[in-house]
């Protein structure tokens, strides 16, 4: 079957293919890198040997992050892949800073100097991987294959060990489980899916690999000092019973859209449009769906507490020993909109994700000792300033640990955690140590420390801490939140061991998306 061209948007990009593909992979024969048969073990790059990856996804936040890779001489970058060619239509958090960055990277001072707006794109990615590589790199000689598809980079070249996964939301669990049944170690940004069956597909299909997996989320343990002297103060009896976690944020910081766009503008030149929608159900193209903006909508994105949950939660929820959630129910903003006869009315959908939400989940202790409740806050929203605080309000961001005795007030990533009230005079000695070699580290050669733990563990280390399979009980929370929202705010009963939500049919329909024919996982 022939795979469509950046011209041909009406082809089906291949999907029956793509199916077949990924099928075959599970039981067939696969074609296995050669260094693997010098190490004997499938899946596993020889120490001596280069980690050959393809990049997916191409947009700001690969840009951004693609220094990492390039820095670390155990990889090589062989691919990129994105369903844009190349634009400066993107989103970004200044304007000129991305630009700047990767002139700075590549020692280009003029690249680019005369195009407005921000870039991005696989021939981008392409010009800054080359380039970078010839500099920096004696002897490279090497060229950086781009494609729309990244499944027409895997079928064509050879020795290809790994991927990183950038892609919006809707696409990570696709790839993530066709990558993994090809037999590649996959590096990927949060969250694992957008939607509970497709997550836990992922978790279910790192779990039964021996391929090296990680979930970029790990990144913000640090050293894990400042959770590990929270828990100390828990473990003392300096708040009492745990009873409640508080976590909150100023996101959404992009466009969120209470309705769905009308107008039709054409699809932009070298974009992929149909590639880009993946499983999601086909509709009109429209700026608003994509580049920063999908993760406010249901199909593409997760929501704030997806965006950044876990970073700040993932931690507490290992910490803590703490299973996935058994119940959730939702609070969020209205917005008012006036019917075509111009009486005002509240806009209640199930597409998008409000401008403000709050979450109160029921998360048992792993050892059936009982549970605690975690409440999640956006949009502006906030706990209410606990007694004896020393401030007049809390921060934009942060984190709240209330027992029966008292509070532990800390920064959104637990940093600087502080007893509030009293008490702190009494508990003053306990002191939080290290728990880990700090993931913000860079090792000698220039490799960040997170990334070679991922490099470790794809030459036969084992699991890391950083693996799919332990941001389960944290994916599987946040994604019953978004089902809440979904169904009104209305108070949802899961249950983690069939994962079914018990008490309300319609609900569980949420758990999964309507597949585009073709794309069925």
């Amino acid at each position: 079957m022939k795979r469509e061209t950046d011209k041909d948007q009406s082809a089906g990009i291949g999907r029956r293919q793509f199916i077949k593909t990924s099928a075959a992979t599970i039981g067939a024969i696969t074609v296995i890198p050669a260094h693997v048969f010098a190490t004997g073990k499938k899946g596993r790059v020889a120490p001596s040997d280069k980690i050959r990856l393809v990049h997916i996804g191409c947009g700001t936040e690969g840009h951004h992050e693609i220094s990492s890779l390039l820095k670390a001489p155990a990889i090589e970058i062989v691919g990129v892949a994105d369903p844009n060619r190349e634009s400066y239509d993107y989103r970004d958090w200044s304007a000129n800073g991305l630009a700047d960055n990767l002139r700075t990277l590549m020692g280009e001072p003029t690249w680019k100097a005369g195009i407005k707006g921000i870039p991005g794109g696989r021939n981008i990615m392409k010009e800054v991987v080359e380039t970078y590589y010839r500099k920096n790199r004696p002897g490279y000689k090497g060229t950086v294959a781009a494609a729309a598809d990244y499944r027409e980079l895997l079928d064509q070249l050879k020795d290809v060990d790994a991927v990183k996964i950038m892609s919006p939301d809707h696409q990570h669990a696709y790839q993530a489980i066709d990558c993994l049944r090809r037999g590649k170690h996959v590096i990927m940004h949060k969250p694992l899916g957008n939607k509970m069956t497709e997550a836990m597909k992922v978790v279910d299909t790192a779990k039964e690999s021996k391929l090296s997996t990680y979930m970029m989320a790990y990144n913000a343990f640090g050293d894990g000092k400042d959770m590990n002297q929270i828990k100390k103060w828990i473990d003392a009896g300096a708040i009492g019973r745990l009873k409640e976690i508080h976590n909150w944020t100023n996101r959404p910081v992009w466009p969120q859209y209470s309705e769905i766009p009308t107008d039709k503008p054409p699809i932009p030149e070298g974009f992929n449009w149909d590639l880009w929608l993946g499983p999601a159900e086909m509709r009109d193209y429209h700026p608003a769906y994509t580049y920063m903006t999908f993760r406010g909508w249901y199909e593409f994105g997760a929501g704030s507490i997806a965006d950044m949950g876990y970073y700040s939660l993932w931690s507490v929820f290992d910490a803590l020993k703490l299973g996935s959630a058994v119940s959730c129910s939702s609070r969020f903003s209205r917005v008012i909109g006036f019917r075509a006869n111009n009486v005002p009315h509240t806009l209640v959908n199930d597409y998008s994700y409000p401008m403000a939400s709050a979450f109160r989940f029921e998360v048992p202790y792993k050892d059936n000792s009982g549970s605690v409740i975690l409440q999640w806050h956006d949009g502006g929203m906030k706990p209410q300033t606990p007694e004896g605080y020393d401030g007049d309000d809390l921060p934009l961001e942060g984190m709240m640990f209330i027992g029966d005795r008292g509070t532990i007030v800390a920064d959104f990533l637990r940093q600087n955690p502080k007893i509030v009230g009293p008490r702190a005079a009494e508990f003053a000695e306990i002191k939080g140590e290290p728990t880990i070699p700090n993931t913000y580290d860079v090792m000698p050669d220039g490799t960040d420390r997170w990334l070679q733990m991922w490099i470790d563990d794809c030459r036969g280390a084992g699991k890391g801490a950083g693996s799919f399979e332990y941001a389960k009980e944290v994916n599987e929370t946040f994604n019953l939140g978004s089902v809440s929202l979904m169904s009104n705010g209305k108070k949802l009963e899961y249950d983690p061991q069939t994962r079914t939500i018990t008490n309300d049919a319609e609900a569980n329909k949420l758990l999964t998306r309507k597949i585009r024919n073709g794309w069925e996982m």
